[in-house]
């Protein structure tokens, strides 16, 4: 492979698109990670079957990426995992304490549409 091939295969993997789904911040976050794990690892292969020394210095540069990469995705799906019962417990709480504010509202659009009838 030439030099100028490895950078055509290179430009190729960078403008690759992500197309994610329309889920929640946390799951988009975990896909795109994949996503970006996935060019990172390919870049790496393609690396590493050349003799180029600027390939070579690259390497280095996209490992520090992907183990970033892949902290951020550990991260996210801890929160992803933690998520369900930090809703569980505010849904517990809200459940129990009543709201006042809520309640003084619902009471003023009572009373306001009782009046304006």
């Amino acid at each position: 492979m030439t030099y100028k091939e490895f950078k055509r295969e290179v430009f190729a993997i960078y403008n690759e698109a992500f197309l994610g789904d329309d889920k929640s911040p946390i799951e988009y976050g975990i896909q795109r990670a994949g996503f970006e794990e996935k060019k990172l690892r390919r870049l790496i292969v393609l690396a590493d079957q050349t003799t180029f020394s600027t390939a070579k210095r690259k390497v280095a540069g996209w490992r520090r990426q992907l183990e970033r990469v892949q902290q951020i995705k550990a991260r996210l799906e801890l929160r992803k995992r933690e998520a369900p019962a930090s809703f569980a417990e505010v849904n517990r709480i809200t459940s129990t304490v009543p709201l006042p504010l809520i309640e003084n509202r619902a009471k003023r659009a009572a009373n306001n549409s009782a009046l304006t009838s």
